[in-house]
């Protein structure tokens, strides 16, 4: 572990073993590989919570960079977001050849950047979707340094929110077109009170030191002219994502020259925006082999030895690559009665 990142730790060592719970962080370390079973067991064997936290940090302070960042990502995941901010100034810079996950070549780096804009997680059951991926990074690359619309659009369910996260899972495009970071917000259907909370929410999080107001817009126009104001000059070249927009008047909020990946079932709700516009389209449907990914995945056995009525399963199910859990269920129903 570099000494910036050594030195920010042992500075706030007596908060974080005087608040955190380490069961959850733990898990979230062992799953990132940077915390062994063994480890667990030994910190658990603490008597007292106040101990088992300082037995963990004990054991982070001798571990490296990486150890630090998914200490880091887990106490963002598990709602210590102030302690997480003690630690913000401390995270160390991870090169691009560096730091990556042996699974899912996913570097410490894009972890944390992805943690701080509160981008979804991949879900359980995934399968990728490399066409896809690299049309939507393509558009992406396209807005570097400059503002525009980058738009995924298709039928409820197709995929389209798990897309815009596996899009941005990418070291070279953060580092390359937004240096800034990302910003994820779930939209959904509003009114006018819904949106304005939620632009209060982006305004809060995109200025936590409370550097610009110490108080919430009042009202969505003096929103949109704070968030302006936020994107241009504490968060430069950073990108927005829009998840599931359902109207074009919501689309005016945040219609303020920034870089923007929106998620919509309708195309046209980017006809009343300014700027350069991209769109990529998702079927609503997938081909029959990844439907027999899904189902392998999910029922835990190779693709290969699925049994013929398999076929018929996913031909009836019409599996989409979201993977509701409604329709897993649905599928492990069929699978069980035939």
């Amino acid at each position: 572990m570099d000494a910036k990142a050594r030195n920010c730790l042992l500075q706030h060592r007596e908060a974080l073993e005087k608040d955190i719970k380490t069961s959850y962080i733990m898990d979230h370390m062992i799953s990132d590989g940077f915390l062994t079973i063994s480890e667990e067991e030994k910190v658990r064997n603490e008597p007292t919570q106040q101990q088992r936290a300082a037995m963990l940090i004990k054991m982070i302070l001798k571990k490296d960079n990486d150890s630090y960042i998914s200490f880091y990502n887990a106490l963002l995941h598990e709602g210590y977001k102030d302690l997480a901010a003690l630690l913000h100034d401390g995270i160390p810079v991870v090169s691009s050849s560096s730091g990556k996950d042996s699974v899912s070549g996913i570097t410490s780096y894009v972890r944390t950047v992805l943690c701080e804009g509160g981008v979804p997680q991949r879900p359980v059951v995934f399968v990728t979707r490399k066409k896809l991926v690299n049309a939507i990074q393509q558009k992406l690359s396209k807005l570097k340094g400059e503002p525009g619309w980058v738009t995924i659009h298709g039928m409820a369910g197709c995929g389209k929110s798990v897309l815009a996260a596996e899009a941005v899972r990418d070291h070279s495009l953060l580092e390359g077109c937004f240096p800034g970071g990302v910003h994820w917000v779930s939209v959904g259907k509003q009114d006018k009170s819904g949106l304005l909370m939620k632009l209060q929410n982006l305004c809060t999080r995109l200025d936590q030191d409370e550097s610009f107001s110490q108080r919430l817009p009042l009202n969505i126009e003096e929103a949109k002219d704070r968030l302006r104001i936020l994107m241009l000059r504490k968060h430069p070249r950073s990108l927005l994502i829009l998840d599931d927009v359902w109207d074009s008047w919501v689309l005016k909020a945040f219609d303020n020259q920034c870089q923007i990946l929106l998620t919509t079932r309708d195309k046209s709700v980017t006809d009343s925006v300014m700027g350069p516009k991209y769109v990529v389209p998702v079927e609503s449907s997938l081909g029959k082999e990844k439907g027999l990914e899904i189902l392998s995945l999910f029922v835990n056995m190779k693709k290969a030895d699925l049994p013929e009525q398999a076929h018929s399963i996913i031909k009836e199910c019409k599996v989409v690559e979201r993977c509701h859990w409604g329709i897993l269920t649905d599928l492990l129903h069929k699978w069980n009665q035939s």
